[in-house]
């Protein structure tokens, strides 16, 4: 799981007029409160999770902006999973979840005070009203604003370096290809 800033910056590569209702849907999965329960929500816990993602897709009408959104989150979730963090636990050891959490802490934070629209998009999710939100499985409306007032509020309040693990670069690569291979995979999963 990326940080939310690598979220958005997906979002926004695919779709940069994209709705408030889209955007705050890219944030939404992460509400789910226990790590646990996020395994579930974000089909970590299945065998087969590129089938369920491609289920959930057939599921999910385009016009409904904030449903695309929590399908991006997830499908932005499995190639992260499969593409950064399980290489950081190869190379990290049992030892690696605070230190993966404090690397993409820095990553989204660094991208945060470094992207020319995040503070406006930020800003407009802040000010989304809970009832434009759509469902958030495992998670309540509740949960999503609160999650996203914290957030908003540490990325203004806290600057901080590029994270050495996910550098700018890396993040950079990891949103073209990203939203790219996304963009393919949506039309095959109408």
């Amino acid at each position: 799981m990326p940080a939310s800033m690598i979220h958005l910056l997906i979002a926004h590569k695919i779709n940069p007029e994209g709705s408030t209702r889209f955007f705050t849907g890219t944030l939404a999965p992460d509400a789910v409160q226990f790590w646990k329960d996020k395994d579930v929500t974000h089909f970590r816990n299945l065998p087969d999770r590129s089938g369920a993602l491609a289920d959930l897709a057939r599921r999910t009408p385009r016009s409904d902006d904030f449903a695309e959104g929590v399908l991006l989150h997830l499908y932005t979730d499995w190639r992260w999973d499969i593409l950064a963090r399980d290489e950081f636990i190869k190379k990290t050891g049992d030892d690696w979840f605070q230190k993966y959490r404090s690397e993409i802490r820095l990553s989204g934070c660094y991208a945060f005070h470094h992207t020319a629209w995040a503070e406006d998009i930020w800003g407009r999710i802040y000010k989304c009203d809970m009832s434009e939100y759509g469902e958030i499985p495992g998670a309540t409306a509740e949960d999503l604003k609160d999650f996203i007032s914290r957030n908003y509020k540490w990325h203004r309040e806290n600057e901080t370096e590029a994270s050495s693990v996910f550098p700018p670069e890396f993040i950079r690569n990891f949103v073209d290809v990203t939203a790219d291979e996304y963009t393919r995979w949506r039309v095959k999963h109408v």
